[in-house]
């Protein structure tokens, strides 16, 4: 008899401990893949344009999501931090989404972009197209 619960308590002791083994891997997968997500280096940020620090972008499509007047005042506050053609191609948006509620701020906006940006610019075929619209 006593050799019977001998081996009964091994056999438990051996399940007990299998599945101990198994919760432990699985926890330990669980936490390690976890770890991972959070030490994982960023993917490298998309190269916007090199006229404009790419920590400006995101404050930027959130004012181009909210309209002209946020736009206009992202402009004003960014202005400095931005380089042509850069520059150039965000008060074009500014333009377009200007226009229609105050067409002479975008026939102005529009005169000193095509002021500063030569023909060979990066931004020539955009503001051609626009002109017809806003000269």
């Amino acid at each position: 008899m006593s050799r019977a619960i001998g081996i009964a308590l091994f056999v438990l002791v051996g399940l007990g401990v299998s599945r101990f083994a198994a919760y432990y891997k699985s926890f330990n997968a669980k936490a390690e893949a976890e770890d991972n997500r959070y030490n994982a280096s960023a993917p490298p940020a998309e190269v916007y344009d090199p006229g404009m620090p790419a920590s400006l972008e995101p404050l930027l499509e959130t004012a181009k999501a909210k309209g002209a007047g946020e736009l206009k005042k992202w402009l004003d506050q960014y202005r400095g931090f931005v380089k042509e053609p850069r520059l150039s191609e965000i008060e074009l948006d500014y333009v377009m989404a200007v226009g229609r509620s105050d067409p002479p701020e975008a026939r102005r906006v529009f005169a000193t972009i095509k002021s500063r940006n030569a023909e060979g610019s990066p931004v020539a075929d955009r503001i051609a197209k626009l002109a017809k619209t806003y000269e």
